[in-house]
């Protein structure tokens, strides 16, 4: 049975990630800050606005590797979406100035679930 998709929506997911709202704030870190550390909580994942920013392990013996580097319009902290409790398995730490949006993890599950057509219509 083929389903059609209705793009006709309300949602503006520019407005979204561009404003703090129920379930998510903006937040500014300084260079050398922490949006998340390994091992804390994955509560919540972050939209960078402004700014640069790594993502980096620390291995069992002490060895630090960065993964990735973001931009203005990633995303961090995307295995807090996982349907599981779990913890960071990496730091992301400010490069310099960064402006972000913080999203708790139900309201970024309830965003996407409310919205997934307009999220896939071009």
């Amino acid at each position: 049975m083929l389903t059609t998709v209705d793009c006709n929506t309300d949602f503006d997911l520019a407005a979204f990630l561009s404003h703090g709202g129920f379930g998510r704030r903006i937040v500014e870190l300084h260079e050398k800050e922490h949006f998340f550390s390994q091992g804390d909580p994955a509560d919540s994942v972050f939209y960078l606005q402004q700014g640069r920013a790594k993502i980096t392990v620390v291995s069992q013996a002490g060895k630090e590797a960065t993964i990735t580097m973001l931009s203005p319009g990633d995303f961090a902290g995307e295995a807090a979406l996982s349907p599981e409790p779990t913890e960071r398995l990496s730091t992301a730490t400010a490069l310099n100035s960064c402006i972000a949006l913080k999203i708790m993890k139900d309201e970024m599950i309830r965003v996407m679930h409310e919205n997934i057509s307009s999220l896939t219509c071009s």
